[in-house]
């Protein structure tokens, strides 16, 4: 899964041999596999299972069996499989890489940590395991370790696009821009087609006020984006991401000790001005009370005689009332105002990449409240209806999303997956279908593995 604004790599299948295995076992690992690619992580977890309970002592099946459950966004359970491949095999290094993503996404970037570094271990050269654990890092605020993680990355793999981004992202955080710009510029060069990427190097453009390159990149950004007719989806989230949490988040903490000393500062000296002010008060009232003494005391010797001599008793005097002070009525801020559509849209999508899908589910109900007729907001939200195993109503999502935008590629393959979930085959093939004639990149790759024309 990926961080709140980085990209953690896919791992890699491992490649053991099954070894001599029954005929009926191995035919149910193979029919797993190639459910597995087409998406049909459901059946190909069923045929894990036949195969398990022939074979119960193959490490790689479990890993297998775990990577399927965590693409249902069943994390536990596939932790559950990693723990199981690693008692089998010890050093399966790709169970280590993976289980540590599975603990990511479940909010645990220091458990997950631990997974990294034994993957890395194992295998001293395992990019994809530096870039995830760099990405842990900077969820826990150490910009510096993820920084060199990304270093380490780039090191063992010069083409990992990936980790290019990820590298350009920390230095943007940490007011790098030139160094930000390469190393975007060399994401771009290895995938043309990086939107992402686009769009964050256009943020540092108009941060150093050059408004030509961030217009043209957030053009390049967006053009991609409809494109793969996924695009809002992934601009959202970096803005949602690099803009609020980096802009905020990262600058407060890199600020932070700075505010502090100075808090700090201001309180001693408030502190020694008030006990000045104090002391100075003091003096002045005593001063004012020993003159008041004095008075009092001369009045009363130069009053005697009168009082001696006064027959009629003196009227009392009743003061006026004090005119009562009504409260100020409350102006409320101009500036604060409910959160827009599209911020209740950027929050789910937030959310759901954590892995939080109810509540990235009741960002999308404020955001539809909003904008009904929001046909992303629909299609996201049935994306996490089908990540809460309920694809019934994910198709209710679906379907609405696809009606107010029948060019939205992407919701076509996720409504294919949710038939694909009820066990509707057919159904599920039209949708793949139509998904890559709108060019859905994934849905033609699935196809043509294979074999069938759109």
């Amino acid at each position: 899964m990926l961080s709140s604004f980085l990209v953690t790599a896919d791992p890699l299948f491992a490649e053991q041999k099954t070894g001599n295995v029954t005929r009926e076992a191995q035919s149910a690992l193979e029919r797993g596999r190639t459910l597995h690619n087409r998406g049909e992580y459901g059946q190909a977890i069923r045929e894990y299972d036949r195969f398990i309970q022939l074979i119960p002592g193959k490490a790689d099946t479990y890993y297998r069996r775990g990577m399927a459950y965590d693409n249902l966004g069943e994390f536990k359970q596939a932790i559950e499989d990693y723990n199981r491949a690693i008692e089998i095999n010890p050093k399966h290094v790709e169970a280590y890489n993976s289980r540590g993503a599975a603990y990511d996404n479940l909010g645990s970037p220091d458990r997950a940590i631990e997974d990294y570094d034994k993957a890395i271990k194992l295998r001293p050269g395992f990019a994809e395991a530096y870039n995830n654990r760099g990405t842990a890092y900077v969820k826990l605020g150490n910009l510096t370790k993820g920084l060199k993680d990304f270093y380490a990355a780039i090191a063992w793999n010069p083409n990992f696009a990936e980790a290019y981004y990820n590298r350009g992202t920390v230095h943007n955080r940490l007011g790098s821009f030139s160094q930000a710009i390469k190393d975007l510029d060399r994401a771009i060069e290895l995938n043309p087609a990086y939107a992402s990427a686009y769009y964050t190097r256009g943020l540092i453009h108009g941060q150093l006020g050059n408004k030509k390159k961030e217009a043209e990149d957030y053009a390049r950004a967006l053009d991609l984006a409809r494109q793969s007719k996924a695009g809002p989806l992934v601009d959202f989230v970096r803005r949602e991401d690099e803009k609020a949490k980096e802009l905020e988040e990262s600058r407060n903490k890199s600020e932070e000790l700075a505010r502090e000393k100075e808090r700090k500062r201001q309180e001693v000296v408030a502190a020694e001005e008030n006990k000045k002010r104090s002391d100075e008060l003091a003096r002045e009232s005593e001063r004012k009370r020993q003159e008041a003494t004095a008075a009092q005391e001369n009045k009363q010797r130069s009053d005697e005689p009168a009082r001696r001599n006064e027959q009629q008793p003196r009227e009392l005097t009743v003061s006026p009332v004090a005119k009562k002070q009504e409260p100020a009525s409350f102006i409320p801020d101009k500036n604060m105002r409910e959160p827009t559509a599209i911020e209740w849209f950027r929050q789910g999508y937030s959310a759901a990449l954590a892995g939080n899908h109810q509540e990235a589910i009741d960002a999308y109900d404020k955001c539809l409240e909003l904008n009904p007729k929001f046909a992303e907001a629909y299609y996201v939200r049935g994306n996490a209806y089908n990540n809460l195993g309920d694809p019934n109503r994910a198709l209710q999502d679906l379907d609405k999303a696809i009606a107010l935008n029948k060019d939205l590629a992407s919701a076509y393959y996720a409504r294919g997956l949710a038939y694909n979930k009820l066990g509707n085959s057919e159904q599920a093939l039209e949708n793949y279908k139509m998904s890559a004639k709108l060019g859905f990149k994934t849905a033609q790759d699935y196809l043509k593995s294979q074999k069938i024309a759109w």
